[in-house]
């Protein structure tokens, strides 16, 4: 309305347009329609419903109860079936001792209140054990029993006494330890406890509960002994088994019935639950009445409410709302002007109070996170530096573990050392290099390179074996003469460094180490390019520096505990090593009842061989003649030594004669076919060799080299160029 027709009405008619202008009418129809309209909605549809639905949970309860009946049945019965089965596998009744087998019923049927009475029928019908005397009321069938009882594990059977009074009881046959049926176990129930579990689940007043042998006879009711047609009327559903909740009207009944129908799952008995339909629908009657009263309530709430909530609360609500809006969107600065005194105005400056004390609260969140990201950094960098330790030191274990099991193997051993500075230090490849004899030069012993199919480097075959390096010739020749590690990430950009032709060999970074011992240098390893593509940092220079230190101790060892121990003429092993071993291997063989072989030979008329050709040509030969002897023997297994002159031995662990039989020819075959250089036209040589073995052939180490030595004799007897297993026959001649 405009203010001209608003002025024409009435005062009365004014006061009335502006109460249903105002916000406060407003708010309370809208309330009311709010709350009101699905309340009223849901009162109609669940009056509509109110019969069936209800209907439906009582008859689900009636079905329910009758199914919980059924199961404690089960239950009960399947307790007693426990106390049977105990018995028929106790001593006694295993061994068909009667007298064990009756003290063991009295026992039960005193200790169980489910038990009425427990006896034993045998095979003439006749009682023979009775755990007390109140009457039998079965009386057994032994025959016909035992024939169902072939089918089934027991047998509920019910009967009707001279007294009127039903009777309940399970039967199981009683076998021996031949495996045997020699008598019926027969437990009667308590009736009192089986009507107890059936009133357990009476809902109702006028709730009647059957419960109905396999012959669909009655042998409980409750209430106790009642009697009524329940059954007749039931009768042709009984009949057929026909399980379920039925409503059952009839002229014959004199109220209509709610009747359950369940099995006792597992015992062939059911139980009947009946229940008057008025009984039921009373209750529905009930929840309609009780559902008008409580709308009624809410209706009259919901007003009531209306009209308070409306008072004066529309625009603070408004107001607070809009600043927790603000609030949650991320102005923290926000506040609300509200002079009211009551609950609202208390949630508004609660509101500013909260909105103050959560500006306090981020501003001190955000220290504490710039303070958590910097330990989070901290932590991060020390995890980085721990994992950095371990894996360093994970690989110097590796590499000195690895070291140790090579022994004196001068050539695995550089593989070793090249492979682990690569793996070290994560490059693509890299090589190394050692002074050579004359201590002048360095030569490239080794170059690997990173294979990414197999993850770890491998060989370079084709590398210039020839490339000879003098100190301070280049970046190798300056770490050789100066001793000191040389790092360049920029080669390009270096005095010393020249690149190598092709883009496959191009060098981006550069690292050269040391082999030093003693402040000497005999070598420098160069690692090239990581993997990464970044400059090598500290810690990879320190970690080469570390393990180049070690891996340059081991070659040291290594090479003066060889020049120990071996020929410097032919790299065979010295006789004094052989010796020690040979005793070692003795010791070994005694304990572990091993075998073991030596071949002992020399060169045919070797010295018949100097005169002619010289010593020279003659120490060539036996250079060569020692790399065949080796070819000829198992690697890392087999030990080959130079005894002296142009004679030499090996010992062949956990070999027989015969398998070293085996080794000599293949060995005497290589020398005699082998063309020996050294001549203008090449030489040739033959070998005639001696075999023992332990401890055929003798059990000390003086005793198998002179039998073995004798052998060799007894071949240069029969023409040289042979190969001979000792035998007594041959005497011992050998003066070794």
């Amino acid at each position: 309305m405009s203010d001209q027709t608003t002025a024409a009405l009435q005062p009365w008619q004014q006061r009335f347009y502006a109460y249903l202008n105002s916000i406060k009418t407003k708010l309370i129809v809208s309330f009311l329609l709010i709350t009101l309209t699905p309340l009223i909605y849901i009162s109609y549809v669940m009056l509509r419903n109110a019969s069936d639905g209800l209907l439906n949970v009582i008859v689900n309860n009636s079905l329910a109860h009758a199914r919980k009946a059924s199961i404690d049945l089960n239950r009960f019965v399947a307790h007693q079936l426990d106390i049977i089965q105990l018995l028929r596998r106790s001593d006694a009744a295993l061994d068909r001792n009667a007298g064990e087998l009756e003290v063991l019923i009295k026992e039960h049927d005193l200790r169980h209140l489910s038990i009425e009475k427990i006896y034993i029928v045998d095979d003439t019908e006749q009682i023979v054990s009775v755990s007390n005397a109140n009457p039998v009321r079965h009386e057994i069938d032994f025959g016909e029993v035992a024939g169902l009882l072939q089918q089934r594990r027991f047998l509920l059977l019910s009967s009707i006494g001279g007294d009127g009074r039903n009777s309940v009881a399970l039967v199981a046959m009683l076998t021996d330890r031949a495996g045997l049926n020699y008598a019926l176990l027969v437990m009667e129930l308590n009736l009192i406890q089986l009507a107890s579990i059936i009133a357990e689940n009476v809902v109702g007043s006028s709730t009647r509960v059957y419960l109905l042998d396999e012959s669909n006879r009655v042998v409980l009711s409750y209430p106790e002994n009642f009697r009524s047609n329940d059954a007749i009327v039931m009768g042709t559903k009984i009949k057929d088994n026909e399980y379920g909740v039925f409503a059952i009207d009839g002229a014959g009944l004199e109220k209509p019935q709610l009747s359950s129908f369940l099995p006792v799952v597992g015992l062939g008995w059911k139980v009947l639950l009946i229940q008057d339909q008025q009984e039921v629908y009373s209750l529905v009657n009930t929840f309609q009445h009780n559902l008008y009263w409580i709308l009624f309530l809410t209706i009259t709430v919901a007003v009531v409410i209306a009209l308070i909530i409306s008072q004066n609360i529309a625009l603070p609500i408004l107001q607070v709302t809009r600043g927790a809006n603000e609030l949650a969107a991320g102005r923290y600065d926000v506040r609300i002007n509200v002079a009211n005194t009551d609950e609202v105005g208390q949630l508004a400056s609660n509101f500013n109070f909260m909105a103050d004390s959560l500006a306090g609260k981020i501003e001190e969140l955000k220290v504490a996170y710039d303070e958590l990201q910097v330990r989070a950094q901290t932590i991060e960098n020390s995890n980085i530096a721990l994992d950095r330790k371990v894996f360093e030191i994970g690989l110097l274990y590796q590499i000195g573990s690895s070291m140790g099991e090579i022994g004196l193997d001068l050539e695995r051993l550089l593989d070793v050392i090249i492979d682990k500075a690569i793996e070290a230090a994560n490059a693509q490849r890299g090589s190394l290099m050692l002074i050579d004899d004359n201590q002048e030069m360095l030569e490239l012993k080794r170059v690997r390179i990173w294979d990414e199919a197999s993850g770890q480097p491998v060989p370079v075959k084709d590398f210039k074996s020839n490339i000879k390096i003098r100190p301070g010739e280049g970046i190798a020749g300056k770490v050789l003469q100066s001793g000191q590690m040389l790092t360049i990430n920029d080669p390009d950009n270096h005095p010393d460094f020249k690149q190598y032709e092709g883009e496959r060999n191009r060098v981006a970074q550069l690292c050269c180490v040391p082999l030093k011992v003693k402040n000497v240098t005999f070598g420098v390893i160069n690692i090239v390019n990581r993997k990464d593509g970044q400059g090598f940092e500290k810690r990879d220079t320190d970690l080469l520096q570390t393990m180049a230190n070690q891996a340059a101790l081991v070659l040291d060892n290594t090479k003066l505990f060889k020049l120990a121990i071996t020929d410097g003429l032919t790299d065979l092993f010295l006789v004094r090593h052989f010796r020690n071993k040979l005793n070692e291997e003795i010791k070994r063989a005694r304990r572990y009842q091993k075998i073991f072989s030596i071949i002992f030979f020399d060169i045919d008329h070797f010295k018949k061989f100097n005169d002619t050709y010289g010593h020279q040509i003659g120490d060539e030969v036996l250079k060569q003649v020692s790399v065949l002897f080796k070819h000829s023997l198992r690697e890392d297994i087999d030990l080959p030594a130079r005894y002296g002159g142009e004679e030499m031995i090996a010992l062949l662990p956990e070999t027989d004669a015969q398998g070293a039989m085996v080794v000599a020819e293949r060995l005497r075959q290589s020398i005699e076919n082998h063309g020996f250089t050294g001549s203008e036209e090449p030489l040739h040589v033959t070998v005639s060799l001696g075999i023992a073995e332990f401890p055929q052939h003798g059990m000390e180490a003086l005793e198998l080299i002179r039998k073995a030595d004798t052998a060799l004799y007894e071949c240069k007897k029969k023409g040289r160029n042979q190969s001979s297993i000792y035998s007594e026959e041959m005497g011992v001649v050998s003066e070794k």
